[in-house]
């Protein structure tokens, strides 16, 4: 009887240990420290419009960055208070090219895996003018506000 009473306060003890690590587990995952941890690289592919586009003329402006997924999947952020059009140019590979992205908003490429890219970005706005984009490899981003 009491080697009964025994095992049930050990099993116990052991349940209340596993729910409480379970909770503690839980909380960690959805915190703004695990997420910093686990933040995906990041590209600052911001570029100056190299020269203003016309009914005539499409013009991408390239960014130094080189990009490489090891997520599969590339997330731009769009921090200007203009659309942005991005393309993704890989050697061999055919161009990857994004919907409009609206101010402040973002767009993710997917299945972009073990190769580099070379990021293009093109936006109806004047020449020198700066183009602010940023390039997170995985779903998330940094919050970004104006």
């Amino acid at each position: 009887m009491a080697v009964k009473k025994k095992v049930t306060i050990v099993l116990v003890i052991i349940s209340i240990v596993a729910i409480s690590t379970m909770i503690m587990f839980s909380t960690y995952k959805s915190s703004e420290a695990c997420r910093k941890a686990n933040a995906a690289i990041q590209w600052d592919c911001s570029v100056t419009c190299a020269e203003e586009s016309t009914p005539d003329s499409y013009v991408i402006t390239y960014s130094d960055a080189k990009i490489l997924s090891k997520t599969g999947v590339l997330t731009v952020q769009n921090r200007n208070d203009f659309d942005v059009i991005v393309h993704l140019l890989c050697e061999g590979k055919q161009e990857l090219v994004s919907g409009s992205i609206p101010a402040g908003g973002c767009y993710s490429f997917l299945n972009v895996t073990d190769k580099e890219y070379t990021v293009g970005i093109h936006a109806d706005v004047g020449e020198n003018t700066d183009i602010k984009v940023f390039v997170y490899d995985g779903k998330d981003t940094e919050p970004y506000t104006r």
